[in-house]
C-alpha cells in the first residue's frame, strides 16, 4: 500500500477505484466497504484507494480529540486490506476553503483520477459542507465516474457506526465497542521513561504518551501480548492530579512482570474502566487505591 500525503504535485496516471469519508475506527461495515472497493478494482483492473481525512473533520471543527484510530493504526491496519493507495488530505483552510465543485473537478477527478467512487449516503464536503451525494450524483449521470451509495450496516439490529462505538466507550461497553469494530478496542505506542515513580512505590509502570482524548480518562483493565503471551494489567490514562496533572499519558501496571520494555511498541486492549480519575491526598492513599484498582482488575479477567 502506497501512502499519499501530499496532492500538491500528484497526478495518478492509474484509473482509481476509491472510497472517501472519514473511516474512524475502520469498523466492521468500514471493512465491508473497502472489501467491495478492493474487489472492484480487481475486476475492473484499476487501482483501490481509501481517502481519508486528517484530521477528522468533526474534530477540526469541534476542537477536542475523540477518534478512535492514531493514522498509526489506520495504517497499520489497510496495510492488511490488499488497498493500493491510501490518500490523506489536509483538513485545513485549503480544503475547508474549496468549493464543492472544485473538491470534484481538481481532486477527485483531476489528481485522483476517480473511475469509481463509494461514498455514504450523508457524505458531505466543501466549504461550509455545502457538497453532498447529489452532487457526486450529476457528475456521475455525466459520465465522469461512477457512483455507489454505500447502505447502512448493523450489528444485532443497530447501525454499526463510529458514534456508537464512541458511545459505547464512554459507558463502558468495551465488549459491544470491539464487535462493531470487529477487534478489541485498544491503545498502542512506544514504551517510554517516566518519572519511575510507579516503581519507587512498587508499582511499576510501562507509559505511552497519548494525545489528550475526550474518550479515555481513568482507571482501565488492560491486556497486552509480549512475546505472544498474554498478560493483564491495570492502566490510568489521562492526566495525574496527584502529580503535576500536565502530561496526558497511558500507565499501565503490568502483573507479573518485570523486564525493561523501553523503546518497545506495544498494544493494549481496554477491557473494562474501573473507576474515573482522583486526586489523592499523599502516596498512601494511593498505593491503597491501587491495590483496590488490582483486585477489582483481577475480578474483571476472572469473569472473561
Amino acid at each position: 500500500m502506497k501512502i499519499i500525503r501530499d496532492l500538491e504535485n500528484l497526478a495518478i496516471k492509474d484509473k482509481v477505484t476509491a472510497t472517501i469519508g472519514g473511516y474512524d475506527g475502520i469498523h466492521l461495515g468500514h471493512q465491508k466497504i473497502i472489501s467491495k472497493v478492493v474487489q472492484k478494482s480487481k475486476e475492473s483492473k484499476t487501482k483501490s484507494a481509501l481517502i481519508t481525512f486528517k484530521p477528522l473533520p468533526k474534530i477540526y471543527f469541534a476542537k477536542k480529540n475523540f477518534e478512535l484510530l492514531t493514522i498509526y493504526k489506520k495504517m497499520k491496519i489497510l496495510q492488511g486490506s490488499a488497498v493500493d493507495y491510501m490518500i490523506l488530505l489536509r483538513f485545513s483552510n485549503p480544503l475547508i476553503s474549496m468549493t464543492s465543485k472544485d473538491f470534484i473537478e481538481n481532486i477527485l477527478i483531476k489528481k485522483i483520477n476517480i473511475c469509481s467512487l463509494s461514498v455514504g449516503h450523508d457524505f458531505k464536503f466543501g466549504h461550509n459542507q455545502t457538497g453532498n451525494v447529489d452532487d457526486l450524483k450529476s457528475y456521475a449521470e455525466k459520465g465522469f465516474f461512477s457512483l455507489h451509495i454505500e447502505e447502512k450496516h448493523t450489528l444485532d439490529g443497530e447501525r454499526i457506526s463510529s458514534s456508537s462505538i464512541r458511545d459505547s466507550i464512554l459507558q463502558n461497553n468495551f465488549d459491544k465497542a470491539s464487535k462493531m469494530l470487529g477487534r478489541p478496542y485498544s491503545v498502542s505506542g512506544n514504551i517510554i521513561h517516566g518519572d519511575k515513580r510507579g516503581s519507587t512505590i512498587g508499582f511499576p509502570t510501562a507509559n505511552i504518551k497519548l494525545e489528550p482524548n475526550v474518550l479515555l480518562s481513568g482507571v482501565y483493565a488492560v491486556s497486552t501480548y509480549i512475546n505472544e503471551k498474554i498478560y493483564y494489567g491495570v492502566a490510568n490514562i489521562g492526566y495525574r492530579p496527584t502529580f503535576d496533572g500536565e502530561k496526558y499519558l497511558f500507565e499501565a501496571h503490568i502483573f507479573d512482570f518485570f523486564s525493561n520494555l523501553y523503546g518497545k511498541r506495544m498494544e493494549f486492549d481496554i477491557i473494562s474502566k474501573i473507576r474515573e480519575t482522583r486526586k489523592f491526598s499523599g502516596i498512601e492513599e494511593l498505593k491503597k487505591y491501587i491495590n483496590k484498582d488490582i483486585k477489582s482488575a483481577k475480578e474483571i479477567f476472572k469473569l472473561r
